[in-house]
């Protein structure tokens, strides 16, 4: 995204107005208070290439220091951990990135979620999501990860 959206100033005390560089377009953005310090001192990923405001954890994962007040354009982009098809290849849920939650309005799914999924208290997080692709596979649906 930091080819599309870029700072233009600091308007305040973690407070920014940004601009999409393809229409010109600015907004305002604020730093989330609980990733404040996450911002001012945690290293940027990519930073030719990813937005401003992304940071990396010290356990790796990539976060949105601006979650709260993100651009239309990042509430657009559907994030995702795994993705889960039905047998026709139709998108019908998601796990959300950096979650176990599962985001479907599919019953079929739902219940299969909730009664064979949820419950698993696998602690790697590789494993799970090779738990989750093999109980959804048995019960006809794929997924990408």
């Amino acid at each position: 995204m930091g080819e599309i959206i870029r700072i233009r100033e600091e308007t305040g005390p973690l407070q920014f107005r940004i601009w999409y560089t393809t229409t010109g377009e600015e907004r305002e953005v604020t730093v989330d208070t609980d990733k404040a310090g996450l911002f001012r001192t945690g290293s940027t990923a990519k930073p030719s290439l990813a937005c401003p405001f992304l940071r990396t954890r010290e356990d790796g994962r990539i976060v949105c220091t601006v979650h709260g007040s993100r651009p239309d354009l990042c509430r657009q982009y559907s994030c995702f951990r795994v993705l889960v098809l039905d047998p026709a290849g139709t998108r019908i849920g998601r796990v959300t990135d950096a979650s176990r939650y599962l985001v479907t309005t599919d019953l079929r799914l739902r219940t299969l979620w909730e009664e064979k999924i949820r419950p698993m208290n696998i602690p790697d997080e590789g494993a799970w999501e090779a738990f989750v692709e093999e109980t959804l596979a048995r019960h006809g649906f794929s997924v990408i990860r």
